[in-house]
């Protein structure tokens, strides 16, 4: 009876383990990040799943249909997770990927440009040759001074009155362009930074660096002027200040357009590359995706 029993035990000790091994499951070992985030799936027989990024704080994600899966942010440094579910644990690991470069200077560059594009076009003109011709100027200036002061001097009082005229129409224009402006400064994480009914710029931040961009559209404003040129306009400025060529993506991506057009599949992406950088194009049913990594 007793070697009877200690069998039976042993059985049953033997079945509970393969039942808590079949608990919880990932479909990987290790990730790689694709567009902003590398995301993690698996099984799992309980109602929740507990997942850690490495010293991060912990976090739960509930199980729908036995399956669950949740979103890493990409970042330069390799992550490892910590995954549990009752007494059972996993560990998977989501491999670094390169950045994007500083977020600070690239809100400063992109919301300059951002500003100007609402000047008038003549303006637009005007300042982009003053930039072109701005040493040159200095030092006609300087040299002017030395043989005719009286001169100089009325050449200084008219480029302090145009100076001022420039500050008061860029004033006006930063008025108009706050709601397409990046924020200075944005805690990590995945994050919207600008949400407008014709564009969303989603941002992975991590540790200053900008890991990734998303520009998401609407469909419906894509088939309407505005919403064309609002959203050409914050692409064009995204790629410009990625350091891209935007006349050659705009033109790879009017093909993406057109034979999006031609096969309605909501799952089909596209790539794009322009000097390092990967423009990534998909579709759902009402909106348009363009993921930016490098």
């Amino acid at each position: 009876m007793k070697k009877l029993l200690l069998g039976t035990l042993g059985l049953l000790a033997l079945t509970l383990a393969g039942c808590s091994n079949d608990q919880l499951t990932t479909k990987k070992s290790s990730y790689r990040p694709t567009a902003l985030t590398a995301v993690i799936k698996g099984t799992a027989k309980t109602k929740r799943v507990n997942y850690q990024i490495d010293n991060q704080a912990k976090k739960s994600v509930a199980v729908k249909g036995g399956t669950y899966f949740f979103q890493v942010p990409a970042s330069t440094t390799k992550q490892s997770v910590k995954i549990s579910a009752g007494n059972t644990k996993k560990s998977v690991t989501v491999y670094p990927v390169k950045s994007l470069g500083n977020y600070k200077k690239f809100a400063a560059k992109y919301n300059q440009m951002m500003i100007a594009s609402y000047l008038p076009t003549k303006t637009q003109k005007q300042l982009q040759q003053a930039q072109k011709t701005q040493a040159t100027a200095k030092k006609k200036l300087a040299a002017l001074a030395q043989t005719d002061p009286a001169a100089a001097a009325v050449a200084v009082q008219q480029q302090q009155a145009a100076a001022k005229k420039l500050q008061a129409k860029m004033a006006t224009a930063k008025r108009q362009a706050k709601d397409d402006l990046l924020p200075t400064t944005t805690e990590d994480g995945l994050k919207n930074l600008v949400d407008t009914k014709y564009t969303t710029v989603r941002a992975n931040v991590q540790d200053g660096k900008l890991m990734g961009l998303a520009l998401m559209t609407p469909i419906k404003q894509m088939k309407e002027k505005t919403g064309q040129k609002k959203f050409g306009t914050t692409f064009a400025l995204l790629g410009t200040t990625l350091d891209t060529e935007p006349k050659t993506v705009m033109k790879k991506f009017k093909k993406v357009l057109k034979d999006a057009k031609k096969n309605s599949s909501s799952t089909t992406t596209k790539t794009i590359t322009s000097k390092g950088i990967k423009f990534n194009t998909g579709f759902s049913t009402d909106t348009l995706y363009i993921y930016m990594t490098k």
